[in-house]
């Protein structure tokens, strides 16, 4: 753990999901785009914002946002927690994202993965 306001967030696997992991690999890295803006409905966004660079692609949104808990729980791959709250809270949407898998999309697609959250 560093000594600033970082912190580093294991990685876990709920084993339940090993298989349907494997069976869900993505064979286009583009397809991380769709999976953040997945994401960020289910968060009860209203707007994404995508900017690309030769270098970086950057994708903002003015969703719920995480706290460190969620955090943890969306590094935890192959969580069930949109099983259970299945409604957005806000706007009390279908929630898209069902596994917890989404993010390998993002992961495959680059060197670096960064979450800035409230």
């Amino acid at each position: 753990m560093q000594t600033n306001n970082n912190e580093f967030i294991t990685v876990t696997i709920d084993k339940s999901h090993i298989i349907t992991i494997g069976e869900r690999l993505y064979t286009e890295s583009i397809e991380f785009i769709r999976e953040i803006a997945n994401n960020a409905y289910d968060a009860d966004a209203s707007l994404v914002e995508i900017t690309v660079t030769d270098d970086t692609i950057e994708i903002k949104d003015n969703g719920t946002g995480m706290d460190r808990d969620g955090l943890r729980q969306y590094f935890n791959i192959g969580s069930q927690q949109k099983l259970y709250t299945p409604k957005s809270q806000k706007y009390g949407r279908d929630r898209i994202g069902q596994f917890g898998i989404g993010k390998f999309a993002s992961l495959s697609a680059c060197k670096r993965f960064e979450v800035i959250t409230k």
